[in-house]
């Protein structure tokens, strides 16, 4: 019996399935679909909110000024209605203020919304990002579903452990955008901005609000002292500190760093300010670690006054509506002090 080529020598054979293999990968990475369909797919998460981030940016004209963008934290803990009218009072500009915050903390799923942000609104003039005492080694869990192809794919490789698991979930994730942004309605989506179920352009992210789980999110809350400090401080106990040193950061925080980089570069080369605002844990009144790489980017404020009033706590790290009532005329002070001093740009220009 003749052996067959293949068995004779394979590698023509494994060179063939593998190039077929990229040769597919790449033709289902390209398949084209709605963005807006894209933001729809976690409705039903705790990332529900990212819906409304991307009508917010994309599909309501209503200015976007200055852009709040991070955390819970920042969600909870500023209301952008209040910054906007203390900062209307202070300027006599008619700016606008969002908060298009997340849960969670993650720098790519922050570089995702400044990206489409810079894309779709040139009147930006300030992005407002959240940091905490210690950001965090992995990025954002949202990030494989709401992020474009290209920007999956070039995520930093070398110690980031989401990295396969990002790449592995966009064949999928492509092929299923693909076929509902063909039949939107047969999947639960909706392809233009529906206004009867439409939050609105002053969404306030610091109130009660229900989860789609039905879960209510008390924003009212406050929590007994003794309670609310033994759970804040196990939480700054259980924080790992930085383990490699100031000359191995760009690797043990690979995600955070290059895409707060990224950031910076994106804005700057658009002349969009930077900001960081830190809301403290109860309690905690540690600074943010590596506060001078953020330096370099641009200025840190901070409402440490806060952080020793229990009764401004829902929980350990999220202000409810008596903390954020503060934070918002303070923020607003802040920023309206940085445009004055040119740390950031102006936000009265037009």
């Amino acid at each position: 019996m003749t052996d067959l080529p293949f068995t004779r020598r394979p590698w023509p054979l494994f060179a063939t399935i593998a190039a077929t293999f990229v040769a597919l990968f790449l033709a289902v990475l390209a398949l084209p679909h709605d963005p807006y369909i894209r933001f729809q797919q976690l409705a039903k998460t705790i990332q529900f909110r990212s819906q409304w981030v991307y009508e917010r940016i994309a599909l309501d004209r209503t200015p976007i000024d200055i852009a709040i963008v991070g955390n819970s934290r920042l969600g909870a803990g500023v209301s952008a209605p209040q910054v906007q009218a203390r900062l209307r009072r202070l300027t006599g500009s008619d700016l606008h203020v969002a908060n298009l915050t997340m849960p969670q903390e993650g720098r790519n799923i922050h570089y995702a919304i400044v990206k489409r942000l810079i894309a779709e609104r040139p009147e930006l003039k300030l992005i407002v990002l959240s940091v905490i005492e210690q950001m965090p080694r992995e990025g954002h869990p949202a990030f494989r579903d709401l992020a474009d192809v290209k920007d999956v794919l070039d995520a930093p490789l070398l110690l980031n452990r989401d990295y396969a698991n990002d790449i592995g979930v966009l064949p999928f994730r492509q092929i299923s955008l693909f076929v509902q942004s063909l039949f939107p309605a047969a999947f639960g989506d909706v392809a233009a901005l529906d206004r009867s179920r439409y939050p609105g352009s002053d969404l306030d992210s610091a109130q009660t609000f229900r989860l789609p789980d039905g879960k209510i999110v008390d924003r009212d809350a406050v929590q007994l002292e003794p309670e609310l400090a033994a759970v804040a401080s196990a939480r700054v106990r259980n924080i790992t500190r930085p383990i490699l040193g100031a000359a191995g950061a760009d690797y043990e925080f690979a995600v955070e760093r290059a895409y707060t980089r990224r950031i910076a570069a994106l804005t700057k080369a658009h002349g969009v300010s930077v900001m960081f605002l830190y809301l403290p844990i109860y309690k905690d009144h540690e600074p943010v670690s590596d506060q001078k790489f953020y330096d370099a980017i641009g200025p840190t404020v901070s409402p440490g006054f806060v952080a020793d009033d229990y009764r401004l706590y829902s929980d350990y790290g999220h202000l409810n509506v008596h903390g954020s009532r503060l934070v918002a005329p303070w923020l607003a002070d802040r920023i309206a002090g940085l445009a004055r001093r040119r740390l950031i740009r102006p936000v009265t220009d037009r």
